[in-house]
Formats: structure tokens, sequence, C-alpha cells
């Protein structure tokens, strides 16, 4: 049985002060009964931050109650709750599911799982469109052929049901920002009470405060959440894809960490471009466009089917036909120039900051010269991005070959996998 919807339940604020430990900012429905057995009203779910535990001196746990008040003992709940765990990274793109399984060792993590299953045409559309009875029915299959025992599950949304934006607002206290966001979000979000609301503090002076606003689709949340229910998987973690991504990034290239770096996802229908410096998002878009783009125009241009046409294009690196060949450039142009207005966007909203690299990824990298093409559209190197650059993966579990050939599709699954709850 899915889960009740959100917007059926009282949402309110609720502030629970710790002394040790703290949730990062990006809010997700979690089950948590087990910090809450000194609770008068014990919840079903709460909407918790993203991600992980961090260990401060003075932290603010902040979440969003339903249906009572709280009356909890939380750090001692904690305390009897030690141990930390990754999760199983599940991204559900609009073309594949893509899952990735981790084990920690030490300071590094261990490669234990890859797998990716293909959906059936229209299961998922960038406009949130999603068919839970065959996205339910294909990650069923890719569980079961792997046989995971991890049943905490991250996974991720992105495209038109995912609005990030840095806002400039007037300087106000922690609760009063908590009281006036979803005022503040009204002026940027059209339908603001169809959407769960989140935030984090970038900075602080005397006449501005800038915070990022994190705002997502409560029907897009719900249905991830109910095709994980549906399968038995415990979603823990929904997080977005260039959040995911950013954290991937800072696993795998921790020397590239304080530079100024672009990071883009070019997936099936939405391309996800992310600016970091520092563990900070600088800027990030989603925009639609991707390889379906090219799935679409050799059906036009050719005269085929769509399943013909997905099959041309995988298959791009050995067609001679000029008339495809010029299809795809047309596309890869296209994809290019949208890559460089974002990135044109974000030098003219921060003339201090040069990129120094962009790092690509997605299965669309996959097309022949697409890379050059968005390097001499860009003027910046471009380079592929490597999900297990940091990794420790066995080479006869998983060959180099096979390694290369599904690194473009799993760089949001491995962000996922390595968020601990």
């Amino acid at each position: 049985m899915g889960p009740k919807h959100l917007e059926e339940r009282e949402l309110d604020f609720c502030r629970l002060e710790l002394k040790t430990f703290f949730f990062t900012f990006w809010s997700i429905p979690v089950p948590l009964m087990r910090f809450f057995s000194d609770c008068k009203f014990a919840p079903n779910d709460l909407i918790f931050a993203r991600g992980f535990l961090k260990e401060l001196t003075n932290p603010v746990f902040l979440a969003y109650k339903f249906k009572g008040i709280f009356e909890m003992k939380i750090l001692e709940a904690l305390k009897r709750d030690k141990k930390v765990s990754l999760t199983l990274g599940i991204d559900i793109g609009s073309s594949n599911i893509k899952l990735v399984d981790l084990k920690p060792e030490k300071d590094v993590y261990r490669v234990d799982k890859i797998a990716l299953q293909p959906l059936p045409p229209g299961s998922v559309s960038q406009r949130g469109y999603v068919n839970l009875i065959s996205v339910a029915e294909a990650l069923r299959l890719l569980i079961n052929a792997h046989k995971l025992k991890r049943r905490k599950v991250a996974t991720s949304v992105a495209g038109h049901g995912v609005i990030v934006k840095r806002l400039l607002i007037p300087p106000m206290t922690q609760k009063e920002l908590e009281e006036n966001l979803r005022i503040e979000a009204k002026k940027y979000i059209p339908d603001v009470e169809e959407v769960v609301l989140d935030f984090h503090i970038l900075s602080q002076e005397a006449e501005v405060m800038e915070i990022l606003l994190v705002a997502a689709k409560k029907e897009i949340i719900n249905n991830y959440i109910a095709i994980l229910e549906e399968i038995e998987l415990e979603p823990v973690i929904i997080d977005v894809d260039a959040f995911a991504l950013q954290n991937a990034f800072e696993i795998n290239y921790p020397h590239e960490v304080k530079n100024v770096v672009a990071l883009c996802d070019i997936g099936d229908s939405v391309t996800t471009i992310n600016v970091v410096k520092n563990g900070e998002c600088l800027f990030t878009r989603d925009v639609a466009i991707g390889g379906r783009f090219y799935t679409e125009e050799l059906q036009k241009e050719m005269g085929i089917g769509y399943e013909e046409a997905e099959s041309l294009k995988l298959r791009l690196k050995d067609e001679k036909n000029p008339k495809v060949n010029k299809v795809v450039s047309r596309v890869s142009r296209l994809i290019s120039l949208e890559i460089a207005k974002s990135l044109d966007f974000f030098s003219a909203s921060y003339p201090d900051e040069k990129i120094n690299k962009l790092y690509i990824t997605g299965g669309t990298t996959k097309v022949p010269g697409l890379k050059e093409m968005i390097e001499e559209r860009i003027g910046i190197n471009v380079d592929f991005f490597n999900p297990f650059n940091n990794l420790i993966v066995d080479a006869n579990k998983f060959p180099l070959d096979y390694l290369k050939e599904i690194a473009p599709f799993t760089a949001v699954a491995v962000g996922l996998a390595l968020r601990k709850v």
C-alpha cells in the first residue's frame, strides 16, 4: 500500500534542538519510528533533512511535523542507535533505472552492485508523469535479479518537478525564515501549495542574507515513495539529481573541490547542470533536452519508428549515412548551445568566478563528437566524469570494459548510494 498523500496532512514546522547532530538541509520523507519511543504522538513518518548526520557543536534540527506536537528525547535515541549505514542508490530516469550499492571500507567505499534496467518508452516524463506499474515492475526485476539485501533507498528527482534557487532576502532569524518561507516562495513558485519546500542559509550579513530555496512537487515525491514501498523497499532519502551528482563529484575528485567546476548530466530527456565550489552549489539548472531528441529527430528525418530510431542512435559510432550524421550534428549543436547558455548565465551572475572545467556524464555523452562540440562551444576543458574514480572496484567482478560502458549512466546513482542514514 502506498503512502498517504502529503497534501492530505497538516503541515507545520517543528524545531528540535540537538547538541550533537543535525541532518543536512534537503527535506525527505523518512520513517524514523525508532527515534520516537518517548513521543507523546508517535508519527508514521516525518519529512527530515537530506542525507546524513554531521557532528556540530550547536546545530538545529529542522523538520516538518504532521498532526501533533512531539515531545521526545531524540538525542538519547540517537545515542542508542549509533550505527550509520549507506543507502541503496536508485536513479529512476526516463529511459532506465540505475542502481548502485556500495560498502564502506575504512575511509573508502567498495562497489558491491551496479545494475541498469531499461524502462518501457513513456514510463517517466521530465514533466513529472510516472507510470507506477511499469516502473515498479522494472525495479522489481532489477532487485530480484541481483538479490539485493539492503532495503533503505535513496532516490532523486529532477526536471520540471524541482526548483532550486539562490535568493537574497532581508535578514531574519531561522525561526522567522521558517515561518515566512512559503510567503517568500510564492514570489517564484506559482503553485506553492503543491510543493514541498526547504532551504539552506548560505550567508548572512547586516543588510541581506542569501538562502538556497529547494522545492519539489508533492505528487512526484509521493509517486516515487509508492513505487519503492510497493516492492518492499524503504525510501529514506529523496534527493535532487544535481545534489547527488555533486556528492559523487566530491568523493571522486577531492582535489577539484576547491575549484569552480561545472557538472553536467545529459540524460534521456533532462540535462542537469550544476556549478560548484568548496562543496557549495553556486548555480543549478535543469534543461528539457537530452538523448531523446536524437531519437525523435531521427524518426522524423528517416521516416522510421521509435524503436528503430533508438536502435540507430545506439550504434551511431559505426554509422556512415550522411543523412543520419547530419541529424546527429544538428541535435549535438542544440545541446551544446543550451549548456553554453546556462554557463554564460552563471558567468554573468558571478563575474569573479571562472569555471575551470566541465565534467559531463549521462548516457547521451556516448554520442560520438558531442564532447568535442561542447568543448568548442564553451571554450572550457571538458572531461568525462568517472563515478568510480576514487572507489574500490574489483576488476574480476566488474571488468574495465563494463565499467567504461556503464559509467556514464551511473553518476547520480553513485551519489545517492553515498548518502548515509
